[in-house]
């Protein structure tokens, strides 16, 4: 499993300082949620998790690998993102712009993260993106 980045770290402590929680707390939280005694073991899909909690976005699935984004539905969001050019030099989706995109229309900081019914609404933006031109 990835450990959780820098960045993550960072917004799980401003969250938890823009709620008035002290570092018993948070930890308490943490471990409440995801099992974990330390942020610094946390992995990047924890971390999703408890970025969510703090801001108060909708509740995660007690099963989540139910609730999250099908193959079917990884596969063809990566052709429509393909097709719209968004990709390196070596052809790979360039998932810093699938990130931010689906930041801003979904606060899903990774599109790795996405729910089935998120990953719908994505890729019915990116369907209508790429009908534009």
């Amino acid at each position: 499993m990835n450990p959780a980045s820098a960045a993550q770290k960072r917004k799980i402590f401003v969250l938890a300082k823009e709620q008035g929680m002290d570092q018993e707390l948070l930890h308490a939280y943490v471990c409440a949620l995801v099992k974990k005694e330390s942020l610094s073991k946390l992995t990047i899909r924890e971390a999703i998790q408890v970025i969510d909690g703090l801001s108060g976005k909708e509740a995660r699935s007690p099963c989540p690998q139910r609730d999250a984004m099908s193959q079917a539905q990884r596969g063809y969001l990566l052709s429509l993102v393909k097709r719209l050019g968004w990709v390196d030099e070596a052809g790979r989706p360039d998932e810093e712009r699938l990130n931010g995109f689906c930041r801003k229309q979904q606060d899903t900081l990774y599109w790795t993260g996405l729910t089935r019914a998120k990953a719908c609404k994505v890729i019915e933006a990116l369907k209508a993106m790429a009908e534009r031109g």
